[in-house]
């Protein structure tokens, strides 16, 4: 086999079937002369471990890679990188399926570039699972997050930066902010509208929505270390529109509870609640009858006071107020 021209790092925890699709996408990259996939298992307790042995003697240039305990995502990216053997190191992520000219565009994109970008859409086959509390991505423009689902770095500009900042303990913002410390040092980017990842549509529910906000918090840790970010992404206070309204929404319930005899508080108290539905349906996918929005915003309200509360304690860690 010849030397590889380019590396890819998948890091995967407990997504055993998932991560099988995504190396099999990958095997299937085409217009590349030689390269590698190394998977790096991020203390999985499912049988992901097991799943990445029969895929190692199954398909040619998979290097999986088992970590004894769950370190995060940065550290297993970290671990992945620095094994790979190439010049180039492309990122994607185990909910995702590059399609077959993928890893060509990138290495195209960083002819001229030190970091090259691709193109993100949601899975069009999984639009059933589109609801008011669904997970996904969309990229597609080079907006400034430089998320890992789909990115390439030439080799040397992740030695040069020291690799992903480990200290981003969940995965958010930790990609951005290595990229942000390249373009400070230098490095060049490119988008590349061609590098085309399909992105899981992770279905909508409610208890799995408010797990995933845990790891809101990141975003305020890479604020504090980019403080220009706020104005390149147009964040000043509140990182998503809604939270602004819900927090809006909850002063003006917390005055009607202190004056529930008043009639400027009870309007303040329907007029903010007002505004923030009216913001809730706007910004949220959700159901096509209007009668199911009176379950679902106050499901959201509840979710959005609870995601501003991970950020004001973020914001308490890193004295940096963002919510």
């Amino acid at each position: 086999m010849p030397a590889p021209v380019a590396s890819v790092v998948v890091a995967t925890c407990n997504r055993a079937e998932l991560v099988e699709r995504t190396v099999a996408a990958l095997a299937a990259q085409a217009l590349v002369e030689s390269f590698e996939i190394i998977v790096v298992d991020d203390g999985s307790r499912d049988a992901t471990a097991d799943t990445l042995a029969r895929l190692g003697e199954e398909i040619d240039g998979l290097v999986p890679i088992s970590q004894p305990e769950n370190r995060g995502p940065a550290a297993a990216r970290n671990v992945g990188w620095r094994a790979a053997t190439a010049p180039v190191v492309a990122f994607t992520d185990d909910d995702c399926r590059p399609e077959p000219g993928w890893l060509a565009a990138l290495l195209v994109g960083l002819a001229d570039a030190e970091i090259a970008q691709g193109r993100t859409l949601p899975r069009p086959d999984q639009q059933a699972n589109v609801g008011p509390f669904s997970r996904t991505m969309r990229v597609e423009f080079e907006e400034g997050y430089y998320e890992t689902c789909n990115v390439a770095y030439r080799r040397e500009t992740l030695e040069r930066q020291g690799g992903f900042d480990e200290s981003f303990r969940f995965p958010y913002g930790e990609d951005t902010d290595l990229a942000w410390r390249a373009k400070h040092a230098g490095a060049r980017t490119a988008f590349v509208p061609d590098a085309l990842v399909y992105h899981e549509v992770w279905p909508s529910r409610y208890l799995d929505h408010l797990r995933d906000m845990r790891r809101r918090g990141g975003v305020v840790h890479l604020f504090s270390k980019h403080p220009e970010l706020r104005t390149h992404l147009h964040k000043r206070l509140f990182f998503r529109p809604l939270h602004q309204q819900a927090l809006l929404a909850l002063l003006g319930l917390v005055v009607l509870a202190a004056r529930p005899g008043s009639s400027a508080a009870r309007a303040a108290a329907i007029g903010t609640s007002l505004f923030y539905a009216w913001t809730c349906r706007r910004y949220r996918p959700g159901p096509s009858r209007r009668r199911h929005w009176l379950a679902v915003v106050p499901l959201a309200f509840v979710a959005d006071l609870y995601d501003l509360a991970v950020m004001a304690r973020a914001s308490v860690r890193y004295r940096t107020l963002l919510l």
